[in-house]
């Protein structure tokens, strides 16, 4: 199962009918160039924590965070 970068949660596996009908998504936010995962809840505690900087940047190599 994959993991939250900063929490450690366990994560959905991607796929499933209705997440790819798009019905449905998967929780969390991921880097596309190091496949870093961040959950929802600490994905929007980053938005806080970095008020008025990129959020949406990476916690490892600056990529861009994208909801999964």
């Amino acid at each position: 199962m994959p993991r939250c970068h900063r929490c450690d949660k366990e994560l959905e596996q991607g796929g499933g009918l209705l997440v790819s009908v798009g019905l449905s998504s998967l929780d969390g936010y991921e880097c596309k160039q190091c496949g870093t995962l961040l959950c929802s809840d600490c994905y929007n505690e980053r938005t806080v924590e970095l008020a008025g900087s990129a959020h949406d940047t990476c916690p490892t190599c600056n990529g861009t965070l994208q909801k999964r």
